[in-house]
């Protein structure tokens, strides 16, 4: 004759997952009570934002250092890939580069860099004024990729003057785009491009305008997520808050 076999746990496996259990609410409580931070934050950026002006690797050292319990796993990506993750719960924070696409509502958005997006041309390319965006279908362009908050930025904007731009040469970076500009083979859309580097590189920067694009760079996270990494997460975004400049 067959037993049948008891849906509940032992006494013995039932109290020793409710001691365990009651342990982690503990040293949870304590770690808030103490202000010592524990778990994981993971954190997006794009390609290439840990260049001149702003050292990731540094704030990373330094919250490290005054972090130690806590884990951040770092992955680079397109813009619009690390929004679809912050979405469905993949990071925690992301900086990105913003399309004027709505963001989902869950999400809160911080804006620490805004600048012009300029055509980039060959020093001797005849190009001497100001480029109206519908002007930029009689060119060959060079851009970031799709994905890329600058790339969605133009091509939002050429929708709407209705054409779809034709791009010559993608890049992965800025500095790649001026090189490609700079030895005639068409028109660069880049961001923040300072008449300095635009001498650097060889090029000269034309204003873009009916209307003007601006390049968005910003810190994205979920809006409201409990419990203690939640805290760490808080304490890494005002560290690249306060590393932009922005406040926190």
């Amino acid at each position: 004759m067959s037993v049948p076999m008891s849906s509940t746990l032992p006494p013995s496996v039932s109290d020793a997952r409710a001691a365990l259990a009651s342990a982690e609410r503990v040293a949870r409580t304590v770690d808030e009570f103490t202000g010592l931070l524990r778990g994981r934050v993971r954190l997006g950026a794009v390609s290439g934002v840990a260049g001149e002006g702003f050292d990731l690797a540094g704030v990373l050292a330094e919250f490290h250092a005054a972090h130690p319990g806590v884990t951040v796993g770092l992955t680079e990506h397109t813009s619009e890939h690390m929004l679809e993750a912050l979405r469905h719960g993949g990071l925690d924070i992301a900086l990105v580069g913003l399309t004027g696409a709505p963001i989902a509502e869950h999400l809160g958005v911080d804006v620490v860099l805004d600048t012009a997006l300029v055509a980039a041309v060959a020093l001797d390319s005849p190009l001497r004024e100001a480029l109206p965006v519908a002007a930029l279908a009689e060119h060959r362009l060079i851009c970031l990729p799709h994905g890329t908050g600058v790339r969605g930025v133009l091509d939002r904007a050429c929708a709407a003057a209705g054409f779809a731009p034709e791009i010559a040469y993608e890049g992965a970076a800025p500095p790649l785009l001026l090189q490609l500009a700079a030895h005639g083979l068409g028109v660069a859309i880049v961001p923040g491009l300072t008449e300095t580097e635009a001498a650097r590189f060889g090029v000269r920067a034309l204003a873009i305008v009916d209307p003007p694009l601006r390049g968005r760079l910003a810190l994205v996270r979920h809006r409201d997520r409990p419990g203690n990494p939640a805290a760490a997460a808080a304490e890494l975004l005002d560290r690249l808050r306060r590393a932009f400049g922005a406040p926190a």
